[in-house]
């Protein structure tokens, strides 16, 4: 049984939508990442399908789970990002704290100097 591509035209995400062709590269791209998820389609045959050719739904099935399991990957990296971005936050906070107690100390350690120097022998 074949199905027109059009009925799941929504399903490219907000990246690609109806009015737009889907060009080389990104069904390139496309394809790529739905072979890192396990589903072998050419880029060729998603040009054909972001066209309008007929699907088979078995195809379609495919599709639809390489578009959910590729958005959960996405999820997943950006997740990965932003746990890394705020530990680095964290270790510059730290270290930037580290730095202002040391100064402190330093400088109570000037000051404790200049005032014994200066004091009175008795």
């Amino acid at each position: 049984m074949t199905t027109p591509a059009n009925l799941w035209g929504d399903a490219w995400g907000p990246r690609l939508h109806m009015n737009q062709v889907l060009t080389r590269r990104r069904a390139r791209r496309m394809s790529r990442r739905f072979a890192d998820v396990g589903i072998g389609i050419p880029a060729a045959r998603l040009q054909a399908i972001a066209a309008g050719a007929p699907v088979a739904s078995d195809e379609l099935v495919d599709v639809h789970f390489a578009l959910v399991a590729t958005e959960i990957t996405r999820q997943q990296r950006l997740a990965k990002l932003q746990q890394m971005r705020r530990r680095a936050i964290r270790g510059l906070l730290l270290a930037g704290l580290v730095l202002v107690a040391l100064n402190l100390l330093l400088c109570m350690a000037c000051l404790f100097i200049s005032l014994t120097l200066h004091g009175s022998p008795f």
